[in-house]
């Protein structure tokens, strides 16, 4: 079976963690004997065709940024501009892709654009189309007459959509999906790698001793995601606590503040900024915390990939009731839900588990246990994924 894969979001080279579900996903049916092609935009610096772990890329000319951008962040005349030419571009190389290639199914991820364009070429081509809902491809655009419109279109006319979390499944019926052919399949992660170990050489590479708490947080650096709330109740926190750490792994616009503000308060030696850490490499730095943090004010549907990880590492969770987070977390039983933005209960909450050692282990096994019960495995999605294919192909 042939299958392509639309998505927006794409890795630009191995390694590249922007949109490395997508490529776990066409990785793992690749393995499975799958022809997968993916159809994206191309970027600067890398090649328009390549074969990326087993997985056939194909990259359209449109009218990309000099530095890489991602969709969601375009505004303004120039930028809809190049928006124009990727839509554009995209419908006629997905087009020829799919004649060329004598692909089976069309599978493109996110509502809009590539879910609109794939249903438009599909219905030139003759082939079924699926679309996977990942969030923000809906909540960003839900309030907006003419983008709801092709969101409507594009899920009406879709032989499946799939939705990432339940949260997002009501969104898309509301919007007027099909719910005969709705089915939820949540992101999923790769417990061979997201397992409960004890990382004792990341702790002695970062100057963490056996006694230290580590708090982690995992993300994108801005505003959006509570970093600032975080860092306010760890400075708190840290006056009576002085065996507590906390370790910010990623980059972002708001880094240099961060770090400012940790110089201001003396705790260059408690708060650790690694930077940007490869996908391959990600899983130690779950398995060296204690306790995984995301204060998010927007979630793109969830559960978030960075909350099941920490999940699958055994590791209890403090997260916003926003999106599909509450979906990861069970207040009470593998962490605690908190209000966006709200510094006096993250506080709260984190000196019940500071205090608790027995508390964590038990918010963690709590969190394994959630991992295996809502098939939030890899191996599992691509099965459910694979029949969802046959069953279409067997009736089409």
């Amino acid at each position: 079976m042939k299958i392509c894969i639309v998505p927006t979001m794409f890795p630009k080279y191995k390694g590249d963690y922007y949109g490395s579900f997508v490529f776990d996903d066409a990785k793992e049916l690749a393995k499975k004997g799958f022809e997968v092609h993916v159809v994206t935009q191309h970027n600067k610096g890398i090649p328009y065709e390549e074969n990326m772990g087993g997985v056939h890329i194909h990259r359209f000319k449109w009218l990309e940024p000099g530095e890489f951008k991602a969709l969601l962040h375009f505004k303004g005349f120039i930028d809809n501009l190049r928006l124009t030419t990727y839509l554009i571009s995209l419908f006629f190389y997905l087009i020829w892709i799919v004649r060329k290639y004598n692909i089976d199914i069309i599978h493109a991820h996110s509502v809009i654009p590539t879910g609109f364009i794939g249903v438009i070429v599909s219905k030139i081509v003759r082939k079924p189309v699926f679309i996977t809902v990942h969030g923000m491809d809906i909540t960003n655009f839900e309030n907006r007459p003419f983008y709801k419109r092709l969101i409507t279109f594009s899920l009406i006319n879709s032989i499946k959509t799939i939705a990432v979390s339940e949260y997002i499944a009501k969104k898309m019926i509301s919007l007027g999906s099909n719910q005969e052919n709705l089915i939820i399949l949540r992101n999923a992660i790769d417990t061979n790698r997201f397992k409960p170990l004890r990382n004792s050489n990341l702790r002695k590479y970062y100057n963490i001793n056996d006694k230290d708490v580590l708090i982690l947080f995992v993300g994108y650096l801005d505003i959006f995601k509570g970093i600032l709330e975080l860092l306010e109740a760890f400075f708190e926190l840290n006056e009576y606590n002085k065996n507590l750490k906390l370790m910010m792994v990623g980059n972002g616009p708001k880094e240099n503040i961060l770090k400012m503000k940790v110089l201001d308060q003396d705790l260059e030696n408690s708060v650790i900024f690694t930077g940007k850490i490869p996908p391959v490499d990600i899983h130690n730095y779950y398995q060296s915390a204690d306790i995984f943090v995301l204060p998010s004010y927007t979630d793109s549907g969830g559960p978030p990939l960075v909350i099941m990880e920490a999940m699958a590492c055994g590791l209890p969770i403090i997260g916003t009731n926003i999106g599909g987070i509450p979906e990861g977390i069970e207040d009470g039983m593998n962490g605690f839900i908190i209000p966006p933005g709200n510094v006096d209960e993250m506080i709260k909450k984190l000196n019940i588990l500071l205090k608790d050692e027995s508390l964590r282990k038990k918010f963690g096994n709590s969190s394994l246990k959630k991992i295996y019960e809502n098939s939030m495995i890899q191996e599992k999605k691509i099965d459910e994924l694979i029949n969802l294919y046959q069953e279409q192909i067997k009736n089409h």
